[in-house]
């Protein structure tokens, strides 16, 4: 006699899959109140409003959420709705990092290559905007090619400027286009080529490793 294979669950598998289920419609839920939470701290920081705005942020920031963590670290850094404080922005800035905020990241170096907050790192400064960069945020992809066109942090390389100019500007940074124009007039052809095409498969690889 052929026995047909049982498809009964058992009382443990089913408890599994409730709490599964249950785990991942409380993840939707609580993603959907954090939305939300965001949207009306952005209200409130677009209306001036910026004493609620922080409460938000910070509420928001306990929860791990990744914007608002940054945005906490931008008010206490240009003091709106409490004192300036450098140093509490940073922490901010570090907690967003961890988070994988582009903006937190490029914020932490733009604090670096100032000093303010944090020791003055050149060196710090570019690691991260190559961290932001390559997460494609514009704005440290632009301070990245000054980096290399100035040599703050690295040796001057106009050819790795040019190109980070040039994938900025693709990025629809506002000045790259010109600063990268700018740096070709005084390039060689050879070298403008050659950032020209490492810029391209900079940008076929996702920037990734650039």
């Amino acid at each position: 006699m052929i026995c047909a294979k049982s498809n009964a669950v058992s009382p443990q598998g089913r408890q599994r899959k409730y709490v599964a289920l249950l785990c991942s419609l409380t993840l939707f839920l609580c993603s959907g109140v954090r939305a939300e939470g965001l949207a009306e701290a952005d209200e409130a920081f677009d209306r001036g409003e910026f004493v609620t705005a922080l409460e938000l942020y910070e509420a928001l920031a306990n929860q791990q959420e990744p914007a608002a963590t940054y945005r906490l670290g931008l008010m206490y850094e240009q003091g709106l709705g409490t004192d300036p404080d450098p140093m509490v922005a940073a922490s901010w800035y570090q907690k967003a990092q961890a988070l994988e905020s582009p903006e937190a990241i490029g914020a932490l170096a733009d604090l670096h290559l100032k000093g303010v907050g944090v020791i003055q790192d050149y060196k710090e400064a570019l690691r991260l905007n190559i961290s932001a960069a390559e997460a494609g945020y514009a704005p440290a992809q632009y301070n990245l090619a000054v980096a290399y066109a100035n040599g703050v942090g690295t040796f001057r390389d106009p050819v790795k400027a040019h190109m980070w100019f040039n994938i900025a500007a693709a990025s629809g940074y506002a000045n790259a286009a010109q600063s990268r124009d700018s740096l070709a007039s005084v390039m060689a052809e050879a070298e403008v080529r050659r950032a020209q095409q490492r810029a391209k498969a900079c940008m076929d690889l996702n920037l990734l490793g650039c």
